[in-house]
């Protein structure tokens, strides 16, 4: 009994080469770029939508398995992991993290969001695509939905190829989410003075909030690098800090095993209260932590007296740094190594991927440096 079971269980699963899948991309990719490709209306339709549509996991999706199905006619696209119960099951996460994600983080720029592992968050964590899948109502749910419907018209259809494509081609339409910079004309190393303005060109527009946060976290890159390249800087989308084990402020510093924490610090570049102050402190004493680094930008306003918060805390045993980000990036920068035009600007994209920064912040960026 056992026996059947097994030879069963492999009957459903076939193999996706990774190798033949990034040079299937690639020559998908130059098509798309000409729009050579023919599918039905209703499928470019579909597309059209869940690209267009918000929510980043169902776009990896619909990219990795129409990838699939590609490269082995034999795949089912609406498999989401090797264990799922359908025949033409493959390790789709795999597939997504090893070939789709480091294409779209360079050739694709990326447009899809990004995301390091988009197969980690929570839609794709199911063994295949069902609208018994929990998802929130409203947009998302139909989203679901025509991903399920493209991916059974393809499977139908037989033209993974050509629905491929299709998909490469309305990704290509999408803005780029990188900063991008001629070598030639920024040149080679950045000067201390070209860092200080290059830091307070970039808060000129507080972008509700993200370009501080941004600026901090450049900062912290170039403190980073002073000492050897061994702290780990990780920031994180606004407003959900404390959203994972590893999320405990808007930027956290970590040694180099990349879990103790070095430093916690919160940017605000808004007015702020007590409450404010109270609650990231918060966040960071039940993530077992007694410190915290409270960096404000030139559109913070307080009525608080900080060195008298700072004592209370300090009388409860934590350590609290109230400080302007112009005297932080002052203090920051004297001590910086020196850097490239061309290592500021992947510290940046960085950084914009990270936080999953707004379309607006991103254009802000490549306005300030294209003005350098």
């Amino acid at each position: 009994m056992l026996v059947i079971v097994f030879i069963s269980g492999l009957s459903m699963n076939v193999n996706v080469d990774s190798g033949r899948a990034s040079q299937i991309l690639k020559d998908a990719t130059l098509a798309a770029q000409d729009r050579a490709y023919r599918v039905p209306r209703d499928m470019e339709t579909k597309i059209e939508q869940i690209i267009g549509h918000t929510h980043l996991t169902y776009k990896y999706v619909l990219l990795t398995g129409m990838l699939a199905k590609a490269t082995n006619p034999r795949a089912n696209p609406l498999v989401l992991q090797a264990g799922a119960p359908l025949q033409g099951a493959f390790d789709a996460r795999s597939l997504c993290h090893g070939v789709v994600v480091p294409f779209e983080q360079t050739v694709l720029e990326k447009r899809l969001g990004g995301s390091n592992e988009p197969f980690l968050n929570k839609p794709a964590r199911y063994t295949h695509l069902s609208m018994d899948n929990a998802v929130r109502r409203g947009k998302d749910r139909a989203t679901l939905q025509r991903l399920i419907e493209v991916f059974e018209m393809v499977n139908e259809q037989e033209n993974g190829d050509q629905a491929l494509v299709a998909v490469l081609s309305h990704v290509l339409a999408m803005k780029s989410r990188v900063v991008v910079f001629d070598t030639d004309r920024f040149g080679t190393f950045v000067s201390k003075a070209k860092l200080l303005a290059l830091v307070e060109a970039l808060l000129a527009k507080s972008c509700e909030g993200e370009t501080l946060a941004l600026s901090v976290a450049l900062l912290f890159e170039l403190m980073a690098k002073g000492h050897g390249n061994d702290l780990i800087v990780s920031s994180h989308p606004a407003n959900q800090s404390g959203a994972s084990s590893n999320e405990v402020a808007d930027i956290d510093v970590f040694e180099a095993d990349g879990q103790t924490l070095r430093h916690c610090v919160e940017a605000k570049d808004k007015p702020f209260t007590r409450a404010d102050v109270d609650h990231a402190g918060g966040k960071v004493a039940e993530a077992g932590h007694s410190a915290m680094i409270f960096v404000y930008g030139p559109n913070a306003k307080t009525e608080l007296v900080l060195p008298a918060v700072v004592a209370e805390y300090e009388a409860k045993g934590f350590d609290l740094t109230f400080v302007a980000v112009s005297a932080f990036a002052d203090g920051i920068v004297s001590l910086a190594p020196s850097v490239t035009w061309a290592e500021v600007v992947d510290l940046i994209n960085k950084h914009l991927a990270l936080m999953r920064a707004k379309e607006t912040t991103i254009q802000h960026c490549t306005a300030v440096l294209e003005s350098f």
